[in-house]
C-alpha cells in the first residue's frame, strides 16, 4: 500500500497509512500498521475503551507498552474486541506478551503467530476462536504461558507444541479438541499447569505424562480418552490436583497413585475402572477431596481410607461396593460430603457416624442397610441433606434438634408414623412409600367361630379402616378387627389401611391375612356347592416371592381367561384360556413371564374375562 510522509500540526513526521489513519512515528512502521490492522479487524471503534488509538502517541493507546521503539505488550482483556485476529499480528516481533482474554473474537488463530518468537504470554481464554491450533506455534520457544481455554478450537492438539519446553502454564480446555494426546507433551518438562478439559481427545493418557515431574495440577477429564490411568501417574509427586473425570478409562487405580503425598485433589469419577480400592491411597495424607463415583468399583472400602483426616468429601457412589460401613469412619470428622449411594453396603449405619459435627450432605439410599437409624445422628447439627430411601431400615429419631435439616428423604423403608412425626417440620420430607406392616399369614377358623385381627402401628395420629377383598368393612375403623361367627362369606384377604392426619402423604397397609372358613368355601372346587356371584379375589400373598394363588368363583360353566399385564398394559402371561365347569378355582402365578423367562420387581394387574363378567386386580412382585 503506498505511503505517503506527512508533516502534522502535533510536530512529528507521521504516515498515512492509505485508510484515513495518521500513524505517530515513534514505534517502527510495521509495529504501528500492525496495531491499525488489529483495531479494524476487531471494530475498535466500538471498543469498551479505546483511549488514544489512533490519534496520540502509540506508547500512549490503551493497552499498549511500548519499549525502545517496539511494542511489547498488548493488553486488551474484556474490551469487546469483535472480529478476528489479523495476519499482520505476526509483524509484532518483539512483542512478549499478547492478553486479548474474554473478548469476542472469531475466525481462526494466524499461523503468522508462529514469528512471535520472543511472546513469553498468550492470553486468548473467553472468546469463540475456531479452526486448528496452528503448528507454526511450535516456534515460540520462549513460551512460558499458554491460554486458550473456553472457545471452539478443533481439530488435533499439534505436537509442535512439545518444543515449547519453557512453558509453565498451558490451557486448552474447553475447546472441541480431537484426536489423542499426543506423547510430545512429555517434553514439557517444566510444566507446572497442564489443563486439557471438556474437549473430544481420544485414546489412551500416554505413560510420557510421567515425565511431567514438575505439574501440581493435571485435568485430562471430560474427554473420551480411554485404556487405563497409567502406573507412570505416580511420577508427579509434586501433584496437589489431579482431575481425570468423566472419561471411559478402565481397569484398576494403579497403586503408584500412593506416591502422590502432596495431592489435595483426586477426581477419577466418572470412568469404568475396576476392581478394588488399592490401600495405597491411604497415604495421601493431605487429600481433602476423593471422588470415585459412577465407576464399578467392587469389594470393600479399605479402611486405610479411614485415617485420611483431612478429607471434606468422599464421594462413592454408583459402584458395586459391598460391604459394611466401619466404626473408624468417625476418624473423618471434617467430611461435609459424604455420598455412598447406590451401591450395596450392608448392615446397620454405624452410631459413629453421629460425630462427624462437619457433615452437611450424607446420601446412603440405594443400599441394603438394615435396624434403627442411630439416635446420635442427632448430634448432626449442620446436617442440611439427609437421603437414607431405599434401604429396609426402622427407627428413624426425632432430628428436631438438627435446625440447618432442610431435605430428608426416607422412602422405601419399613419406617411408620411415629417415625416420620416428630420431623414433619422438614421443609422437603418424602416419606412416602414405606413397606407394608405386621407378618402375613394364611390362617383356617371353624364355621361359627371368631377370629381376631389386629396390627400395632406407631403414632399418635392414626386411622384404620379394615379391607375384605380389597373392600372397605364397614365400621373396621380401629387398629383390630374381630369376626364374630364365621361363615363362607367371611372367607377371603383382610388387609388394614393405616393413615395419619399428621403424616398425610402416607398411607400404610397392613401384610394380607387369608381367611379360610371350614365348611366353606376352600381353595379347590365345592363340593356340591355352587357359589350365586362371579368373585375375584386379592391374591395371596401379597406382596409375593416368588408364587403367589389367585382364587375366583364361577356361579356357572364358562370359558374362562385370565391374563396377567404390566402396568403398562402389556401382557405377561396367560393363566388360564379354557371351558371351566362353576365352583371357586385357584390358580399359581410363579412370576415367569410366557417365555419362562422371571420378571422384575413391580406392579403388576390379573384380569379375568368370561362372556359376561371382566374384573381386574393388582399385586406387587417383590423379588
Amino acid at each position: 500500500m503506498k505511503k505517503i510522509i506527512l508533516f502534522c500540526a502535533l510536530g512529528v513526521f507521521i504516515l498515512f497509512d492509505g485508510m484515513d489513519h495518521c500513524l505517530p512515528a515513534q514505534v517502527l512502521q510495521q509495529d504501528s500498521l500492525a496495531l491499525v490492522a488489529l483495531y479494524d479487524s476487531t471494530d475498535g471503534a466500538n471498543w469498551t475503551d479505546n483511549s488514544n488509538w489512533l490519534t496520540g502517541s502509540v506508547s500512549t493507546w490503551f493497552g499498549i507498552t511500548v519499549s525502545d521503539g517496539r511494542v511489547t505488550n498488548v493488553v486488551l482483556r474484556s474490551n469487546n474486541l469483535t472480529g478476528t485476529i489479523p495476519a499482520e499480528i505476526g509483524n509484532l516481533t518483539e512483542l512478549i506478551e499478547l492478553d486479548l482474554y474474554s473478548n469476542q473474537l472469531t475466525g481462526s488463530i494466524p499461523s503468522e503467530i508462529g514469528y512471535l518468537i520472543n511472546l513469553i504470554d498468550i492470553n486468548f481464554h473467553n472468546n469463540q476462536l475456531e479452526g486448528a491450533i496452528p503448528a507454526e506455534i511450535g516456534n515460540l520457544i520462549n513460551l512460558i504461558n499458554l491460554y486458550m481455554r473456553n472457545n471452539s478450537l478443533t481439530g488435533p492438539i499439534p505436537p509442535e507444541i512439545g518444543s515449547l519446553t519453557n512453558l509453565k502454564d498451558f490451557y486448552l480446555n474447553d475447546n472441541q479438541l480431537t484426536d489423542s494426546i499426543p506423547s510430545e507433551l512429555g517434553n514439557l518438562t517444566n510444566l507446572r499447569n497442564l489443563n486439557l478439559t471438556g474437549n473430544q481427545l481420544t485414546g489412551s493418557i500416554p505413560n510420557e505424562i510421567g515425565n511431567l515431574e514438575n505439574l501440581t495440577s493435571l485435568s485430562l477429564g471430560q474427554n473420551q480418552l480411554t485404556g487405563n490411568v497409567p502406573a507412570e501417574i505416580g511420577n508427579l509427586t509434586k501433584l496437589t490436583y489431579l482431575y481425570l473425570a468423566s472419561c471411559q478409562l478402565s481397569e484398576s487405580i494403579p497403586k503408584e497413585i500412593g506416591y502422590l503425598t502432596n495431592l489435595l485433589y483426586l477426581y477419577l469419577n466418572g470412568n469404568d475402572l475396576s476392581g478394588s480400592i488399592p490401600a495405597e491411597i491411604g497415604d495421601l495424607t493431605n487429600l481433602i477431596i476423593l471422588h470415585l463415583s459412577a465407576n464399578q468399583l467392587t469389594g470393600s472400602v479399605p479402611d486405610e481410607i479411614y485415617s485420611l483426616v483431612n478429607l471434606t468429601s468422599l464421594r462413592l457412589e454408583h459402584n458395586q461396593f459391598s460391604d459394611s460401613i466401619s466404626s473408624k469412619i468417625k476418624n473423618l470428622t471434617m467430611l461435609y460430603d459424604l455420598w455412598l449411594f447406590d451401591n450395596q453396603f450392608f448392615g446397620t449405619i454405624p452410631a459413629e457416624l453421629g460425630q462427624l459435627t462437619n457433615l452437611k450432605y450424607l446420601y446412603l439410599y440405594q443400599n441394603q442397610f438394615t435396624g434403627a437409624i442411630p439416635s446420635e445422628f442427632q448430634n448432626l447439627i449442620q446436617l442440611e441433606k439427609l437421603n437414607l430411601s431405599d434401604n429396609q431400615l426402622i427407627d428413624l429419631p426425632s432430628l428436631s434438634a438438627d435446625t440447618a435439616l432442610t431435605e430428608l428423604q426416607i422412602y422405601n423403608n419399613q419406617f411408620t408414623f411415629e417415625d416420620i412425626e416428630p420431623n414433619i417440620f422438614v421443609s422437603d420430607f418424602t416419606y412416602s412409600p414405606q413397606d407394608s406392616v405386621g407378618e402375613q399369614q394364611d390362617t383356617t377358623i371353624d364355621e361359627g367361630t371368631s377370629l381376631t385381627l389386629s396390627v400395632i402401628v406407631g403414632g399418635t395420629a392414626n386411622e384404620y379402616q379394615w379391607k375384605k377383598d380389597d373392600v372397605d368393612i364397614p365400621g373396621a375403623n380401629s387398629n383390630s378387627y374381630t369376626i364374630e361367627a364365621a361363615e363362607s362369606a367371611d372367607q377371603g384377604s383382610y388387609v388394614c389401611k393405616i393413615t395419619n392426619t399428621i403424616a398425610t402423604a402416607l398411607t400404610l397397609y397392613s401384610k394380607s391375612v387369608y381367611v379360610t372358613v371350614s365348611g366353606g368355601v376352600g381353595i379347590a372346587e365345592f363340593s356340591g356347592q355352587i357359589p350365586d356371584e362371579f368373585v375375584l379375589y386379592q391374591n395371596y400373598p401379597n406382596p409375593f416371592n416368588p408364587s403367589t394363588f389367585i382364587k375366583y368363583n364361577l356361579p356357572q360353566s364358562m370359558h374362562v381367561q385370565l391374563k396377567i399385564y404390566n402396568t403398562q398394559g402389556q401382557e405377561i402371561i396367560t393363566l388360564v384360556d379354557q371351558f371351566q365347569s362353576a365352583g371357586m378355582k385357584s390358580v399359581t402365578w410363579d412370576g415367569l413371564d410366557d417365555r419362562g423367562h422371571k420378571v422384575s420387581s413391580g406392579i403388576y394387574v390379573y384380569r379375568i374375562k368370561t362372556d359376561n363378567f371382566t374384573k381386574s386386580k393388582k399385586m406387587i412382585l417383590v423379588q
